[in-house]
């Protein structure tokens, strides 16, 4: 049953948002574009998680997609979290090409790809703190729960998973496998654990609190690349050849490069707004984005978006829609 099912993260919106907005040219661009790619790749990977599991249709499965959940003035976010009356599972997703070695003696991951060796981050090490943090997030608020148990996943299926000793069965190093095998190592842990330790209407409760407690990351996308408004190209997008900016031309939106007319070509336009500028906006920002003139025009514009709004008459406020 999917609880929070599988949505494109903010971060990666306000990307690809940013890399068709930022002027040409500038020196952040090379970082963008790594960046957007590698999101895009992590996505596709947990894309692939969250097909897998679907299948797993019985009502006692609780699925949760990218979760993120506050503790000690912090947060912590889980790519896959499923709640069940036998034991949690926290699934640690990472899209990493090429032989990746694993050294569970030493807790060490490397990676080679292309002829170069590196280090990667552990995530074992990291999906044994998104346990420890969870178990204190329930004793928090005076939950029980379950077993938590963790899977970590390599979901690109390219890569080569190899051990530098065979880990121990209840090794957490063992716990390393490939999309494919999802679904075998639940029914094993189906097996591990066969009786549950809440109720129905516990596991309700924990579900009922999970999504009440999530929150979405409040991300500053030019903050983050040390980027300003000015560097934010104004105007309406051509969907048909990127051109920017677009004409209004009698009710619609014509391209002077490639000659596409679009009655709703404004309607990316100011979804990236909101994604790189403000969470708000008025009649004269908006004007200014899209290259307006007419105030009667940016006022039909906006009122078609059914957005929340605050204040009257000249001094109005349009506030984004929540995901």
């Amino acid at each position: 049953m999917i609880c929070k099912e599988l949505k494109i993260p903010i971060i990666l919106e306000k990307t690809e948002a940013l890399s068709v907005r930022i002027v040409k040219n500038h020196p952040r661009v090379p970082l963008i574009e790594k960046d957007l790619r590698k999101r895009r790749a992590g996505y596709n990977g947990e894309s692939t998680i969250y097909y897998h599991l679907t299948f797993l249709r019985d009502k006692r499965y609780k699925i949760f997609y990218n979760v993120r959940l506050p503790i000690f003035s912090n947060h912590f976010q889980m790519d896959f979290l499923i709640l069940t009356p036998f034991y949690i599972l926290i699934i640690e997703v990472k899209n990493i090409s090429g032989m990746v070695t694993i050294d569970p003696f030493i807790k060490q991951l490397t990676r080679t790809h292309k002829g170069v060796t590196e280090g990667v981050v552990d995530p074992v090490s990291q999906v044994q703190r998104y346990k420890l943090l969870i178990h204190k997030w329930f004793i928090t608020h005076r939950i029980k729960h379950p077993p938590i148990e963790h899977l970590v996943v390599f979901s690109n299926p390219s890569t080569t998973l190899n051990y530098t000793v065979s880990p121990a069965p209840d090794d957490p190093y063992k716990q390393i496998i490939h999309p494919q095998n999802i679904i075998d190592k639940i029914k094993e842990l189906n097996e591990k654990r066969p009786t549950p330790t809440v109720t129905e209407k516990e596991l309700l409760k924990m579900k009922k609190l999970i999504l009440k407690k999530h929150e979405e990351p409040e991300i500053d996308i030019l903050t983050a690349y040390s980027l300003s408004k000015n560097d934010i190209l104004t105007g309406v997008r051509c969907d048909n050849c990127q051109h920017i900016p677009m004409i209004r031309v009698s009710a619609a939106w014509y391209c002077p490069k490639c000659n596409n007319s679009s009655k709703t070509a404004h309607t990316k336009a100011i979804q990236e707004y909101f994604l790189l500028i403000n969470n708000h906006l008025t009649n004269r920002e908006i004007r200014n984005f899209l290259h307006l003139n007419s105030r009667n025009t940016a006022y039909k514009l906006l009122k078609s978006f059914h957005l929340q709004t605050q204040g009257s008459t000249k001094s109005v406020t349009y506030s984004k829609p929540t995901r």
